[in-house]
């Protein structure tokens, strides 16, 4: 179309029938969203299929021999500077590269989910860099996705192979603290300490318990409100305040009852 030639190049990532757009008249390459200035979405929290990190790394190693000299993302802005392209897609790779190897490292030593996102850091020399961090992807959301990508659901610790149904799990809860009326204060205790993790999963137990009382569905909704504040990363933030917002919606439903 009006003369330009331009090289439509299928490559798996994000999709599986992803692409990148190659100019090679002006050597500028269309990235989609196999790069932009975050860390990539290698999981998507709102449900997807495994998104390959090793084929990601390959599609980041195909635009890499093609020597851009512009780069234009599928988000955020274009990048004009030469030598910073190359800089940023390679960092880009190699950083992926590193969590995915490093949670493979730490697979291998047998570690769960919860363990290895303690595991898997960035080096400074990767973390330092703006269009590194967690803006939109998140670095533990990737972990945990290789790991079930690779090895399933089941994290290896036999007593998750059957755990108790979640309501006799709250019911045990709630006898371990003294009684419900105790549980909800330790709740409220955390929410006033800004324990906001602690204060979720304690109005979890509570919800389930109660789940026609609004109560606790307002105590849960503090607290993502909380946890909200202090995420970085825009979807998990996002999700965290939609919940909120309906669960403060069930609340009233309750009230007015």
């Amino acid at each position: 179309m009006a003369g330009i030639s331009l090289e439509l190049v299928p490559i798996n990532g994000e999709t599986k029938d992803a692409m990148y757009i190659w100019y090679p008249a002006k050597r500028v390459l269309f990235s989609g969203d196999f790069f932009y200035s975050s860390w990539p979405n290698l999981y998507a929290i709102r449900g997807s299929e495994y998104r390959d990190v090793q084929s990601w790394i390959s599609g980041l190693n195909q635009m890499l021999k093609e020597k851009p000299e512009k780069l234009v993302p599928g988000h955020t802005r274009p990048i004009t500077d030469k030598a910073e392209v190359m800089d940023r897609l390679t960092n880009y790779r190699d950083a992926v590269q590193y969590v995915f190897n490093k949670t493979i490292e730490g697979m291998n030593k047998g570690m769960t989910p919860d363990e290895l996102v303690e595991y898997v850091k960035l080096p400074q020399k990767y973390a330092d860099k703006d269009y590194l961090r967690n803006y939109y992807g998140n670095i533990q959301w990737a972990v945990r996705s290789i790991f079930a990508g690779t090895l399933g659901w089941f994290d290896g610790n036999p007593t998750h192979l059957f755990s108790l149904p979640v309501k006799a799990e709250a019911e045990r809860m709630a006898t371990l603290a003294g009684g419900k009326a105790k549980l909800e204060q330790a709740t409220l205790d955390a929410l006033k300490n800004k324990d906001y993790q602690w204060a979720a999963q304690l109005a979890d137990q509570l919800i389930v318990l109660e789940p026609s009382t609004g109560k606790p569905k307002l105590m849960k909704a503090e607290a993502l409100e909380g946890l909200a504040k202090h995420l970085l990363t825009a979807t998990g933030r996002n999700y965290y305040l939609t919940c909120a917002q309906e669960l403060r919606k069930a609340a009233e439903k309750h009230s007015v009852k």
